[in-house]
């Protein structure tokens, strides 16, 4: 159950270290061959690559299933039936869209966000301020 207590004897019948080891603690952790390898690159690599996987999908996967719900929501009325999406599963009516359009909507839903334009006529009117209101932001330099 214990470690053990004495060294082996070496080759020449003493009983010492095969490697000398040093007092320095920085020579006892560096390697011989160098830090730079194929396992100390790999596997970060790896790692990094299986992160940004999970990510994108986790994205996609929270993105598609929002537009689904989406979808359905409006296909009932505004909120969404069970019973309708009990006989729209079993063909009693009609389907609402294919799932690929959605999926793709939510793979580059990112990448192709759409700006909405906002035309002159939505646009808020500027605010009506008092007189102290238009001076202190005058001595501030501040534009309306």
């Amino acid at each position: 159950m214990g470690g053990r207590l004495s060294k082996p004897k070496g080759p020449d019948g003493m009983s010492e270290a095969s490697k000398p080891t040093s007092a320095n603690a920085a020579a006892r952790l560096s390697r011989n061959r160098g830090i730079v390898n194929g396992r100390t690159i790999m596997a970060p690599l790896a790692a990094l690559t299986m992160a940004a996987l999970l990510f994108v999908y986790t994205r996609t996967s929270i993105r598609a299933a929002k537009l689904n719900a989406q979808k359905h929501r409006e296909a009932d009325g505004g909120q969404i039936s069970w019973h309708k999406e009990s006989m729209r599963r079993h063909g009693h009516m009609e389907k609402v869209e294919d799932d690929r359009g959605t999926l793709k909507e939510a793979l580059m839903g990112d990448i192709r966000r759409k700006r909405p334009n906002v035309d002159e006529s939505e646009k808020t009117p500027p605010l009506e301020r008092s007189d102290n209101d238009q001076e202190l932001r005058k001595m501030m330099g501040r534009k309306d």
